[in-house]
């Protein structure tokens, strides 16, 4: 009986999921859209626009964290049997909030970028770009408000095909752009900023109307919502500000060994977040199942999609797993024919394939917490995963015994390791002291 009914939570987490897992996919195809683009148009362009995303970028995903609250405390309003329409122009204006926010912040960096000691003939691309794109900010966040406002009620398949259209529309737009087509100028590196801003803008705007022609939403603001909202997501945001500031600062570093060793890095960690994009997407969708049902009492279910969604990220990590370990040199070769690469990139895949089942755990019991309605203690795991444990192992094994870019890897293997066990032990705890309803949600009623 409990087989049964965990196959039939793993099937519905699957039709949940896919469409996530399509929208994450293109997410990052739009990123690498722009990089073959500028990599075209010359090594200036590239350099530069690597340098301004690893800090817009940065920004950027704080203020993405802050609307990930947005889906789980929905779909527990759904479970609660609430309209949860009445949410929609709520969810919209809490994003444009934050859009406004973190567009006027990602503007202000480009005073710091400056003072970084970057080369100067690169300082003005940077900054033309940073300024611009950070126009874009406003879509974009529509568009993920709206997207986790319609994953509440697990209408993913609009949303996230939207976002598979956008992957070619980015790249043409990105060509006419910086090239410059029959009466379109040439924009050289601002045109892969106009492009993205038109980009992000249509998937807002399109979005947007599907929901307004299509799920019957009503006009009402409820500001309790989005206090609450913004409370909730704020570890959410910051856990993810801290995981993308320890990968960034181990690009650095590895970068101060030597080139080499940072495309080796860069291959690693393009390899390793297109396999995490599984799980990332059943985390997404475990939250929204789990915050349903926990909010309708039902605690058999909600046991049983926690173990459906351990089972398949932790299921397709351990194939991507045994992929990496018996053909690295095979994976390597894909990205490029370089010998050194290979030889020095070896080790790194085989320290990626051990780390690939526990790296799928702990992003989707991350999921599973956030479906409880539990957030901080995620948030205070990953800082100390990382930063207590992680970034001071591996730039002592990097840097102090010699070892490079491998120390740092070892060192982020042990941080993703020592984050899932911590999370497994907490959510053991919880769920033995549980009682299934979730934290009380203020109503529409009581603005």
């Amino acid at each position: 009986m409990e087989h049964n009914r965990i196959l039939k939570a793993t099937k519905e987490l699957a039709i949940l999921a896919s469409p996530i897992a399509l929208g994450q996919i293109s997410h990052m195809l739009i990123g690498v859209g722009d990089v073959f683009i500028a990599a075209i148009h010359g090594t200036v362009t590239v350099a530069a626009i690597g340098i301004a995303n690893s800090i817009g970028h940065l920004i950027f995903l704080i203020g993405l964290g802050l609307l990930l609250g947005i889906s789980p405390t929905l779909a527990r309003k759904r479970g609660q049997a609430e309209q949860i329409k009445d949410y929609f122009y709520t969810c919209v204006v809490y994003s444009l909030l934050i859009g406004v926010v973190f567009s006027s912040l990602t503007m202000l960096s480009t005073y710091i970028v400056p003072l970084l000691g970057f080369e100067k003939h690169l300082v003005p691309v940077i900054n033309d770009y940073l300024f611009l794109v950070s126009f874009s900010y406003i879509g974009a966040y529509i568009f993920s408000a709206v997207k986790e406002y319609l994953q509440a009620s697990e209408k993913v398949i609009i949303p996230n095909t939207i976002s598979l259209i956008a992957v070619p529309l980015n790249v043409i737009l990105n060509y006419l752009f910086v090239f410059g087509v029959g009466f379109i100028p040439e924009f050289g590196a601002r045109g892969l900023a106009y492009a993205t801003i038109i980009t992000r803008t249509l998937m807002g705007v399109s979005v947007f109307i599907y929901a307004l022609r299509f799920d019957k939403v009503t006009f009402s603001i409820v500001k309790n919502y989005a206090r609450h909202v913004f409370k909730f997501s704020i570890p959410i945001s910051m856990s993810i500000f801290i995981e993308v500031l320890a990968f960034s600062a181990v690009m650095i570093l590895i970068g101060r060994i030597g080139h080499v060793y940072a495309a080796v890095h860069s291959i690693a960690l393009t390899l390793s977040s297109t396999t995490f994009m599984i799980p990332l997407s059943v985390s997404s969708a475990v939250s929204v199942k789990i915050s349903y049902f926990n909010a309708r009492h039902k605690k058999e279910r909600v046991l049983d999609f926690i173990k459906a969604s351990l089972f398949v990220s932790m299921s397709f990590m351990a194939i991507a797993g045994i992929f990496m370990y018996s053909l690295p040199k095979t994976i390597l070769s894909f990205f490029t024919p370089d010998p050194s690469i290979i030889y020095i990139g070896i080790p790194i895949i085989f320290v990626c394939a051990l780390f690939q089942i526990l790296d799928g755990a702990q992003v989707t019991l991350s999921g599973i917490l956030r479906g409880l309605g539990i957030t901080k203690p995620t948030f205070f795991i990953v800082a100390t995963g990382y930063w207590m444990v992680g970034i001071p192992l591996g730039y002592y094994l990097g840097i102090y015994k010699s070892m490079n870019v491998l120390g740092f890897w070892i060192g982020i293997a042990v941080a993703l390791s020592l984050i899932a066990l911590m999370l497994f032990i907490y959510l053991g705890r919880k769920l033995n002291n549980l009682t299934f309803a979730g934290p009380k949600l203020e109503s529409n009623k009581n603005p």
